[in-house]
């Protein structure tokens, strides 16, 4: 809702509240809430602001390496930096037509008073619509988390991701065919375009 909706809203409540005064509560509650979210506004905008500037700052290939999670996540963007030869790009790493980044925040954005984050994390965003989940056993594993992957999978497809998930044993045992099933689905999100 807008603040004016919800200004008008609360203005209405209060006035029915003198007649049957628990909404004069419940509309003073949405008074309240409109004017911090007002008083908030500039902090929010300032907060997006960086968070948007952040995004396109020139990175190196060590800085983005440094920010992989785990020794699955390394071996695989090792692999992609050799096969497309990348270097140093505005908010990513570049080569041979193929943009990627690491540790993408996903999801809603949530902004706190000090700090904003995402709902989710990806291990990979390749060409701004691919999602690279790359699946060690011991987090992945298990009937509950294959149904939370699932879930998270969901919520990121409604966004317009695409998401492609490789095993952690592909990663380390085949490099070459993670490689080829990122291929494959960047073919896929082209030919769909």
């Amino acid at each position: 809702m807008t603040y004016f909706q919800r200004g008008l809203l609360a203005a209405v409540l209060i006035v029915i509240g003198f007649f049957f005064w628990p909404l004069l509560g419940v509309g003073g509650l949405i008074a309240w809430s409109v004017y911090s979210d007002i008083r908030n506004e500039p902090e929010r905008k300032r907060q997006e602001a960086q968070v948007a500037a952040r995004i396109n700052e020139p990175v190196t290939v060590e800085d983005m390496r440094f920010t992989c999670d785990s020794p699955a996540e390394e071996a695989f963007f090792d692999t992609m930096v050799s096969a497309y030869k990348m270097t140093t790009g505005p908010g990513c790493i570049a080569g041979e037509g193929i943009k990627l980044r690491t540790q993408v925040g996903l999801g809603r954005l949530r902004i706190g008073r000090n700090s904003a984050w995402s709902q989710f994390r990806g291990d990979f965003l390749i060409d701004e619509k691919l999602v690279v989940e790359i699946d060690g056993e011991t987090w992945h594993g298990s009937r509950d988390a294959k149904a939370r992957d699932a879930a998270r999978d969901e919520i990121i497809r409604a966004q317009g991701y695409t998401v492609l998930r490789i095993p952690a044993t592909i990663v380390f045992n085949s490099p070459t065919e993670a490689v080829r099933r990122v291929e494959e689905a960047r073919h896929r999100l082209r030919a769909a375009a």
